[in-house]
């Protein structure tokens, strides 16, 4: 019987199996992907990340969604993977890069005895142009307030690019509360809709002050999640973009706990910070 090590970490209830592959390559099919991210037969997870050297950056991200599809991006295990690596010493520097299937990433850690606290990601620029995120709707320069009708329900969609698809919906009064809206019927069906040849990750947000939001997330290859690192960024870009908050700063508040997003109008890369929790250390047995 063979095992594997791996470690679990979480940013705000986002979780991520972590694998280190710096010093021996790793390599896991599909299947093994999906049983080790299974909550009942695996370890659990809403994805698995493959730690690997790289000769662009101080290290390579290999992300994996929980149906053991590819991911160009994760905001969540972007971070949690620099905390995994900098407390399993493959690195020394509090700020590093980070190379992905979506653009390198910069990365900045606060340490304190040896432990990682905040952590922030340049996340890069956005894009909004509709052949790059990719939305088939032809003839628009940007995708932000248009309509679709899902079934016999119209919404008003915003699209933008985090390095992975992102769908935005805002919802207002008479969609009820947030926590009663059924992601579990409207988030497959955005995932899936034609429109994305790629499939998307959906979110639905409502503003809750000037510089908050509350959402709620259905990722693709995945379902619903506790928090989602790009997801955050994308609905705080479109709610900034719409003049929805003030300012260019603003706190997203996703079922899992706070993460802070800012535009920089300098250069017009987003930031994504907050903390992570590092869980527990394990052998996996195939």
């Amino acid at each position: 019987m063979n095992y594997i090590k791996f470690s679990k970490l979480n940013g705000q209830g986002n979780d991520f199996i972590l694998i280190d592959s710096t010093s021996k390559e790793i390599s896991l099919s599909k299947e093994q992907i999906v049983e080790m991210c299974d909550r009942n037969f695996g370890i659990g997870a809403d994805g698995l990340i493959i730690v690997r050297p790289s000769v662009i950056s101080d290290l390579k991200m290999d992300f994996y969604n929980r149906d053991g599809s590819v991911s160009e991006m994760c905001g969540n295990g972007i971070r949690c993977m620099a905390k995994f690596a900098y407390e399993k010493n493959l690195i020394i520097n509090k700020n590093i890069d980070i190379e992905t299937a979506g653009g390198i990433k910069k990365i900045f850690m606060e340490v304190k005895n040896n432990r990682v606290g905040n952590i922030k990601v340049n996340m890069g620029i956005p894009e909004f142009s509709p052949e790059k995120i990719p939305v088939n709707i032809e003839s628009r320069n940007e995708i932000f307030e248009y309509k679709i009708k899902i079934n016999s329900k119209f919404f008003y969609i915003n699209c933008v690019s985090m390095g992975n698809p992102h769908c935005v919906v805002f919802l207002d009064d008479n969609d009820g509360n947030l926590e009663e809206f059924p992601l579990n019927k409207w988030g497959p069906l955005f995932e899936n809709h034609p429109i994305f040849p790629n499939k998307v990750n959906a979110e639905f947000v409502k503003i809750k002050g000037s510089d908050k939001l509350d959402m709620r997330v259905w990722e693709r290859g995945v379902g619903e999640t506790l928090a989602c690192g790009t997801g955050a960024c994308a609905a705080g870009i479109c709610a900034i973009k719409l003049n929805k908050v003030k300012g260019n700063s603003v706190v997203v508040n996703p079922p899992g706990g706070k993460l802070s997003v800012f535009w920089d109008e300098r250069d017009s890369n987003v930031y994504l910070e907050g903390e992570v929790s590092y869980k527990f250390d394990g052998m996996y047995y195939f």
